[in-house]
């Protein structure tokens, strides 16, 4: 089969990641696989399809919609006829969904949403960009809550699937992981540092331990700073909450963007993730893959990822004493509990989780929407 994937660049990013495991899967399977992007100057991932003998097609964006961008991508549809175009991302989408149009052939189109509808911040402009997904022949979200808001809230009903992420299961091979000694729990929060990622909560709820119990669990961050607008605001009231809680501050690490996250999990005791929304994120899967509990925010897929207390707890994220909870919960968990914490993470990533099994669901529905089997392809709907 021959493969086109579309995103906007191939940086640092979740939905980045996964659309290079795909690439890079497809091409392992014997597919002939190109990808397309339109900030090529970031390339975070880009040595990874080098290695699997990916060609890309970079096109330099300006500013705003890009006609550019359009016509570059439609005539690559027309003159390499793929068999198939898999297109991550909102604004990806939208060129990928009007340059199928313009290009006038029948390849069959799948565009994938990787995030959740909280994240549409315009109305007017959510229901036009979905309203082109007239021109796909399936819609993948990535978590089951946002394929089922999908189902109930469009005419996309027949269309919609569910793709989860995947994650290198060799990469996040687990390492021993043991109950820290009292006062040693050692947390890792992964992800860019902006409002959604709620940090602030965060930071409130180890103040409230600290007042409560004197010492401080150990906080490595490892991500970049939002430089948008809102997130530098956002990053400046994070400044200020640390300088108020001193005790946090010093108990705080930021250690930046990091490409050594399968070692950062290695030193770190559990994964805390506090978001407002999610689709499903990366780190997630990674930290389950290694065999480490998380804390998760009970949003969106999380309580599917985490029935209390089995593998990690969850909290709410507009309650900084709930989360409070949950990591007083992970402390005080007995050598043998905390043991099955770290197995059932593994395994449910082992059954769930794996790359070859998000490509192979991907591989299975592009196969059978060829076919023109729409009822068939519903089965490899990966859940």
């Amino acid at each position: 089969m021959k493969l086109l994937c579309v995103i906007d660049h191939f940086g640092s990013g979740g939905a980045q990641r996964q659309l290079v495991e795909l690439a890079c899967g497809m091409a392992a399977r014997g597919h002939a696989v190109q990808a397309f992007v339109y900030f090529p100057q970031f390339n975070f991932f880009r040595a990874k399809l080098d290695a699997h003998a990916v060609a890309v097609h970079g096109v330099h964006k300006g500013r705003g919609f890009s006609p550019r961008v359009l016509w570059a991508l439609a005539r690559l549809m027309r003159r390499e006829r793929f068999d198939a175009v898999v297109s991550f991302l909102d604004r990806p989408n939208t060129y990928t969904e009007l340059a199928h149009l313009l290009a006038g052939n029948s390849t069959t189109l799948l565009v994938s949403e990787r995030s959740s509808h909280l994240h549409d911040r315009r109305r007017v402009l959510a229901w036009a960009k979905r309203l082109l997904h007239a021109r796909a022949h399936a819609v993948v979200a990535n978590n089951h809550t946002h394929a089922m808001w999908l189902r109930r809230h469009h005419w996309l009903s027949q269309k919609v699937h569910c793709i989860y992420n995947g994650v290198d299961l060799d990469a996040f091979n687990p390492s021993p992981n043991v109950p820290p000694t009292p006062e040693a729990l050692r947390l890792l929060a992964v992800g860019r540092v902006g409002p959604e990622k709620n940090v602030l909560c965060l930071i409130d709820a180890l103040a409230e331990h600290h007042r409560r119990h004197g010492w401080l669990p150990q906080l490595s961050w490892a991500g970049r700073r939002d430089d948008s607008a809102e997130g530098l605001a956002y990053g400046r009231s994070v400044d200020a909450a640390l300088q108020q809680h001193p005790a946090v501050a010093a108990a705080w690490q930021w250690l930046g963007e990091r490409s050594d996250v399968p070692a950062l999990l290695a030193s770190h005791h559990a994964l805390v993730h506090a978001s407002f929304y999610e689709g499903l994120p990366n780190v997630v899967c990674e930290a389950m893959a290694a065999g480490r509990p998380v804390l998760l925010s009970a949003v969106c897929d999380h309580p599917r990822l985490v029935p209390p207390g089995e593998r990690g707890f969850l909290f709410d994220p507009h309650d900084s004493l709930s989360l409070l909870a949950a990591i007083e919960s992970l402390d005080a968990q007995s050598l043998r509990a905390w043991t099955g914490m770290a197995l059932a993470t593994r395994s449910y990533a082992e059954r769930e989780l794996g790359t070859s099994t998000m490509v192979a669901h991907y591989e299975a529905l592009i196969a059978q929407l060829r076919r023109g089997d729409s009822a068939a392809a519903r089965t490899a709907d990966g859940r």
